[in-house]
């Protein structure tokens, strides 16, 4: 009785698993590229992953629809795999595998995304730092003395071979 709207919705929802994969492949290739600081290959990959996400929500949305059509509301895989068992039995099996698909896929997709921000963090910290350096090392010297010409820097940069006090 449901059979092609189960096959359309299967269909899409295989989609979607193959669009996260992809999605996954792009977050792996985005870990590699923040490991080596190539900023020019990050904004490429960047508009790809936004590509694919466009599509995903596309995908989505037809799920959505797909889903509405066939049980009559917005569902997630255990409604869809309750409806089967009590409509399409021969079809809960098919709905059980991609279930398992869609969870290995949203954990490996969700710690991925971590790794990236974590390494986006430390990239921010290490360039903060080499930033402050930079700033200091050209900063004005000539406040760092006192009426008396002696240095009132508290930093340990001395960046002279000869410390001696004159």
């Amino acid at each position: 009785m449901y059979t092609q709207q189960f096959k359309k919705l299967i269909a899409l929802i295989d989609k979607e698993i193959e669009a996260y994969s992809k999605l996954k492949d792009l977050f792996e290739e985005k870990k590699e590229l923040l490991k080596k600081a190539k900023a020019d290959d990050l904004g490429v990959l960047d508009n790809k992953i936004l590509a694919l996400n466009d599509s995903i929500v596309k995908l989505n949305n037809a799920r959505k629809s797909a889903s509405i059509e066939l049980i009559g509301k917005d569902g997630c895989m255990s409604d869809f795999i309750s409806f089967a068992e009590v409509n399409q039995p021969d079809q809960k099996e098919a709905l059980l595998l991609r279930k398992d698909k869609i969870c290995n896929n949203f954990e490996q997709l969700a710690l991925l995304n971590n790794q990236n921000v974590e390494l986006i963090k430390h990239g921010i910290t290490i360039t903060n730092k080499m930033l402050e350096t930079i700033v200091n090392a050209f900063a004005p010297q000539g406040s760092i003395y006192n009426g008396a010409g002696k240095t009132t820097d508290t930093h340990d940069l001395d960046m002279w071979t000869i410390n001696e006090e004159i």
